[in-house]
């Protein structure tokens, strides 16, 4: 459980992680003012804010990418010489991202986002109640598993093929996730895994249920899970000169 509450405090109360957060949750805020601002319709704020928790997530995951490339060296080592296995680390790595996200989009959600439509619509909408506090949870848990096991993928790849140097590409995945979370609501297909995403999380907030499509995002994440896992586990012991800050 050490391992475990290190990744939360990593991802959840580092200064890093929530300056990225914060960060990424005043854009997304910006973008829900201007949204509802323009349209004037609560359902329409929702779908936004759908589109701001994978952006928050997609922040999340620049940490998270960096975190599995600075630690791939003596995660190499620890897996000769000592008990710990491949299996537990990304198990940690994976609750304390996903322990992050949850808790910022239901601070998002419940804080903010009120707020907002009191500007904006003269009224405060409290988008997450008792009857959808636990659908919009796990929504927003299979949404983000998806993110990140995404993400966990392409690093995991990186290293393989580049080592130390997949560092450098750490920003990149961010900023792919983010052009793709943007511009999939215009590419509203149930063959897109980033529209389905969004489209569980305000199905749970608007319906207060899970959705269906739930199971095929969750089933996509576990493949790719699976599939980052395999690829981590070739990684070779880095030399120290090889990394690139």
């Amino acid at each position: 459980m050490e391992l475990e509450k290190s990744m939360i405090k990593r991802f959840l109360f580092s200064a890093t992680a929530i300056s990225y957060l914060l960060g990424m949750m005043l854009l997304d805020s910006l973008g829900l003012y201007f949204a509802l601002n323009s349209i004037k319709n609560i359902n329409a704020g929702i779908i936004w804010y759908s589109v701001a928790i994978l952006l928050l997530v997609a922040s999340l995951s620049t940490g998270f990418s960096i975190t599995v490339v600075y630690q791939s060296s003596a995660l190499a080592y620890f897996m000769r010489f000592s008990k710990l296995r491949m299996s537990n680390y990304i198990l940690s790595l994976f609750i304390g991202s996903l322990v992050s996200a949850v808790t910022y989009s239901v601070i998002f959600a419940a804080l903010i986002t009120p707020l907002i439509t009191k500007l904006t619509l003269n009224h405060f909408y409290e988008i997450i109640r008792v009857d959808n506090i636990l659908p919009f949870i796990a929504s927003t848990l299979i949404s983000s598993l998806f993110i990140l096991s995404l993400t966990f993928t392409i690093t995991a790849t990186l290293l393989v093929k580049v080592g130390a140097k997949a560092s450098n590409y750490a920003y990149y995945i961010f900023f792919l996730l983010l052009a793709i979370s943007e511009l999939s609501p215009s590419a509203s297909s149930s063959l897109n895994p980033f529209y389905e995403a969004e489209n569980i999380i305000s199905y749970s907030l608007i319906h207060d249920t899970i959705s269906l499509y739930s199971v095929e995002v969750a089933s996509l994440a576990i493949v790719l899970l699976l599939l980052g896992n395999l690829i981590l586990k070739k990684i070779k012991a880095l030399r120290l000169e090889e990394v690139v800050w």
